[in-house]
């Protein structure tokens, strides 16, 4: 009687453990579960005790990573507040004459890019501007200095 009720409270046992980890393991883990679950139901009447499966890593158990606690970065696409201080810094292009007539262009519009500049116990936004230079001669190029980060 008290070996039928060790071999019943075995058996239990490894239903449980099958049951979570199929409830809370990786979905490869889960399959292997599922299909060592399917055969121990077919060969039980050959075994005497079902061994649980073993996990791919015995070194640490798995540990579903919980979602509250991990939230995803967020990234302020938005302008930088403007109570910040400006440094502002224009970078001209080197040549100014038009490549295709040789005439002085005139300014038609420009890029801006701010960065947040950190130093410590001072917060400031460095402001690069560069000028867009069109001739008004030719309607082929515009002029234009290349970006640089710093």
């Amino acid at each position: 009687m008290v070996l039928a009720l060790d071999a019943q409270n075995e058996k239990l046992r490894v239903a449980v453990q099958t049951l979570k980890e199929m409830i809370f393991g990786k979905r490869s883990e889960r399959l292997a579960t599922l299909v060592a679950e399917q055969l121990a139901l077919e060969l039980d009447d050959l075994e005497t005790s079902v061994t649980p499966p073993a996990a791919a890593n015995d070194d640490a158990p798995a540990v579903k990573p919980s979602d509250k606690l991990r939230k995803k970065a967020r990234r302020n696409i938005g302008a930088l507040p403007k109570h910040l201080p400006r440094c502002e810094q224009v970078l001209e292009p080197e040549v100014t004459a038009c490549p295709c007539c040789q005439g002085q262009p005139h300014k038609i519009g420009e890029d801006v890019s701010e960065v947040l500049n950190v130093i410590p116990a001072l917060l400031r936004v460095l402001r690069t501007i560069r000028p867009k230079y069109g001739c008004r001669g030719c309607t082929d190029g515009a002029v234009q200095p290349k970006c640089c980060r710093a």
